[in-house]
């Protein structure tokens, strides 16, 4: 009976640790706006090699065309669907070089180093496993020039909300994971790699430590 009860709120919990991007002031168009917003602001003046895995329709591109400072621009997705809308999106948007490949964030169809600016904001929650994200920071890194930068987002495993409702999911279904990280679990998977963080940016909550999304930008020493 108790679990009949529970059953709906679970299923709700669970909803909102696979998909923040659709849920109340996480998952609306503002909110992944200020995202974007954000990000803009970290990558700053760069006239490079730009890759946006998880590109989805292109909009970061869209934001940061406004700048007209990027020489080139890459995007990344898993659904054809979307890389349709996003080369119909800047089919007659020249002289600047926009392309949409698909591709895993797993396994990145460029050189190692070969890239200015890799970024990956709105994507990571939608991977299965740690492993998953873990496994596309490498590739981040692999394609990253010695002076460039990866910036991405993630949930925050130290945010009490984030943290309880997997603990409750948790109670019902013990087969779920968390797919969150502290800064410390970034900054040892960022370290192996040879990089560092460089600035971090909390969304949803002014106090980085306790902000249920981490905006971070990370490069070499």
């Amino acid at each position: 009976m108790l679990s009949k009860i529970l059953r709906p709120l679970t299923d709700l919990v669970r909803h909102i640790l696979s998909k923040p991007d659709e849920r109340g002031d996480l998952t609306s168009d503002l909110f992944r706006l200020k995202i974007r917003d954000r990000a803009k602001q970290l990558i700053k003046d760069n006239n490079g090699f730009l890759l946006d895995i998880g590109c989805g329709e292109g909009l970061l591109f869209e934001t940061l065309l406004t700048k007209g400072n990027m020489l080139r621009c890459v995007g990344i997705d898993t659904e054809h669907e979307m890389l349709e809308t996003a080369n119909e999106r800047f089919r007659t948007m020249k002289p600047h070089s926009i392309n949409f490949l698909k591709a895993h964030a797993q396994n990145l169809p460029f050189l190692g180093k070969s890239i200015d600016i890799a970024i990956c904001i709105n994507t990571f929650y939608n991977f299965h496993a740690k492993d998953d994200v873990v496994e596309a920071l490498e590739e981040m890194e692999r394609v990253c020039k010695r002076d460039g930068s990866i910036i991405f987002d993630v949930r925050n495993k130290i945010n009490p909300l984030v943290y309880f409702s997997f603990k409750f999911v948790w109670l019902y279904d013990t087969q779920v994971t968390l797919n969150a990280y502290s800064l410390n679990e970034l900054t040892t998977v960022l370290t192996s790699r040879g990089m560092v963080i460089k600035e971090t940016v909390p969304i949803g909550f002014p106090i980085t430590m306790f902000a249920p999304l981490i905006l971070v930008k990370a490069g070499y020493r």
